[in-house]
């Protein structure tokens, strides 16, 4: 499963060695092969498809599979090739096989995993290692079923506000389109391939809105407050119909103006009910302002500000409902800092540490600015999220037997060119 690939790596160093044994054997076929990937540091697209590929195969077939990159030269013999092809988009893929070699080559991440998941099963099946082709998209897809014990899923990201019609010069010259209407239907894979309950975006604008809300709502998503011709809401929600209903909605622009950013900074939180459950949550999302102290002095206190008046709505909310609340957002302040410290302070919860199945530790945040193409560099003062990290989820006022199972932070490789924010993903369990 995607979610937990870092955790898997173990696994794969086990079965390369011969900790696995096997479980169903479709042959010797398989056991002649090495699985090789063209390796990139920037990327990293193939190498992770290419060791859990190598993961099953060692486990169907009892045989040790060998994973390796393609540019050493002493390889011999039949290959499972892995490759990114860049002229494909994101979401593309396609297996070429012959009895002596299989070329798996995909626009993505995503498209690699499920293209090499297609070739393991027809190996499985012992069709695997006779002339075919196989091409399609991953577009469309529901690809991260959560785990049988979740019942809430939340996804928050920061979207990257850039609207303009024209390319940023550095984004022409290395061929990249980072306008609304390319990212938009990236975005919206994004939320199909996760299907979340409630999804919570920051840097929302209208012209984005006319592009990504269409896509979003053919997949059953409902936006819980419409700006309409109002005051334009900046952190959204998106709900699933089919899973929670909508009982209450509020939209909160933070004023003033100095510390506002052209109307840009605000929060807003809602109360669902979960349909299948009955349970009642909230989630809570911000965007605070953005300068250092030494850009405008008074900055953290004024993230500060805001955070009290976030936390006194979440005490509204408490009262009312008491239910568990989530807050999310990108809050411009890291973990050590004052307006972070007031939530914990509070007891509020990181939903990185206390997080029971797997935990990303990863800041969260890397390049990606009109004038700068996005790649994996973080110019965060750590790599840490403890340290480092500007996008923050917190759970407060949980009732026991509430559990927050996953926190992951989202790194498939296209999601560096969309936006210099890594969605953040929430799995939960709720008390029934």
């Amino acid at each position: 499963m995607h979610l937990i690939n870092r955790l898997s790596v173990w696994l794969v160093c086990l079965c390369l060695t011969g900790g696995i044994q096997a479980k169903n054997l479709p042959g010797p076929s398989a056991g002649k092969y090495t699985v090789v990937y063209t390796p990139s540091a920037e990327t990293g697209i193939a190498q992770k498809p290419a060791m859990e590929l190598a993961r099953k195969l060692t486990e169907m077939t009892g045989n040790r599979i060998a994973v390796a990159a393609d540019t050493l030269s002493s390889l011999r013999g039949k290959r499972i090739s892995l490759q990114w092809e860049q002229t494909f988009s994101p979401f593309a893929y396609r297996v070429v096989a012959n009895r002596k070699f299989i070329s798996i080559k995909a626009g993505g991440e995503w498209a690699m995993e499920y293209a090499a998941s297609l070739v393991a099963d027809r190996i499985a099946g012992k069709t695997g290692f006779g002339n075919y082709t196989l091409e399609g998209t991953v577009e469309g897809k529901m690809l991260f079923p959560r785990r049988r014990d979740v019942n809430l899923r939340i996804l928050v990201d920061n979207i990257w506000d850039y609207s303009a019609e024209t390319l940023p010069k550095a984004w022409e010259q290395a061929g990249i389109d980072c306008r609304d209407k390319h990212r938009a239907p990236q975005f919206a894979q994004m939320v199909r391939a996760y299907m979340p309950d409630v999804l919570a975006l920051q840097e929302y604008n209208r012209h984005m809105h006319n592009e990504f809300y269409p896509l979003i709502q053919a997949y059953g998503y409902e936006i819980a407050y419409d700006s309409g011709d109002g005051p334009w809401n900046n952190t959204p929600l998106f709900f699933l119909k089919d899973s929670v209903e909508l009982k209450e909605v509020k939209y909160h622009l933070y004023t003033p103006e100095q510390w506002c950013n052209a109307g840009t900074k605000s929060f807003a939180w809602a109360v669902f009910r979960q349909k299948s459950t009955g349970t009642v949550f909230a989630l809570m999302n911000t965007h605070l302002w953005w300068k250092s102290d030494k850009a405008q002095p008074g900055s953290t206190m004024a993230r500060a500000a805001q955070i009290r008046l976030l936390m006194a709505d979440a005490e509204i909310i408490r009262q009312k409902y008491d239910c568990p609340i989530f807050v999310v957002g990108d809050m411009n302040s890291e973990e050590p800092s004052v307006p972070i410290q007031q939530f914990l302070q509070a007891g509020y919860l990181p939903c990185h540490s206390i997080a029971t199945v797997y935990a990303n530790k990863d800041n969260g945040h890397h390049v990606c600015s009109p004038s700068e193409v996005g790649r994996r560099e973080s110019k965060r003062k750590s790599v840490k999220r403890e340290v480092g990290a500007i996008d923050h989820c917190l759970l407060y006022n949980a009732k026991e037997g509430d559990e927050v199972k996953v926190f992951d932070c989202i790194q498939s490789y296209f999601t560096v060119l969309l936006t210099d924010h890594y969605p953040n993903l929430i799995d939960a369990a709720l008390k029934r």
